[in-house]
């Protein structure tokens, strides 16, 4: 079940970061469904929380807490803003000052691109964990190095292809809170532009991945 829920945010979150393809009560609308899944996951995770007053606090555990904080923060200051600049679900109910300031589009697109990079921060992380269960439910026991390379190698081209396709979605000028109007990789089609952010997402991923194998992270 915990599986099927993060493919569905997975998949979620990619189809929000295309809203330029989609109609505005599409994105609206699936973006207000994403809050269920969002939730359904702390329930389930509830027990990081009322751990967080006991054992020892090292490096990583710190680094886990601030990375969690982080993205939570990003996807409240990414929902808050959506409902205040809706041009659907709540335009009869937001003020038409707050639905046309500028300032407030801005801070949603850029909320939003920080919702990207730390839930990609995010699945790295925990990515150890889930990897050795896949391995384990399909039986098997033993990485021989070829394959431990070849998985190498694949890790490698899916970065650099992450790294690429943030320069070609202005990544980095977005995050700094740029006015992007259009960036190269909105050229593309909307199947190319999801791609686009799943390798965003992938190249943050592994990020995580490397934070995670710090020495004394614990991901219980």
């Amino acid at each position: 079940m915990r599986y099927g829920l993060d493919i569905l945010m997975f998949v979620l979150l990619v189809g929000e970061m295309a809203f330029f393809y989609l109609l505005p009560l599409v994105h609206e609308a699936v973006g207000v469904a994403f809050l269920l899944p969002i939730l359904w996951h702390l329930v389930l995770n509830r027990r990081y929380v009322s751990s967080l007053g006991r054992g020892r606090w090292n490096g990583p555990r710190g680094v886990r807490f601030a990375l969690n904080v982080l993205l939570a923060s990003a996807c409240l200051v990414t929902v808050i803003s959506g409902c205040l600049t809706s041009s659907v679900l709540f335009a009869d109910i937001v003020p038409f000052s707050l639905r046309s300031n500028p300032s407030l589009y801005q801070l949603h697109g850029t909320a939003a691109h920080y919702f990207l990079v730390l839930a990609g921060l995010h699945l790295g992380w925990h990515l150890p964990a889930w990897w050795q269960r896949w391995l384990h439910a399909a039986g098997i026991t033993a990485r021989p190095l070829p394959a431990r390379m070849l998985l190498l190698g694949l890790g490698g081209l899916l970065g650099a292809g992450g790294i690429y396709a943030a320069q070609q979605d202005l990544l980095i000028e977005r995050l700094q809170g740029a006015h992007v109007f259009m960036a190269p990789a909105l050229s593309y089609s909307g199947a190319g532009y999801a791609l686009a952010q799943v390798g965003i997402i992938i190249v943050f991923a592994e990020i995580g991945w490397l934070l995670s194998l710090w020495k004394g992270a614990r991901l219980k």
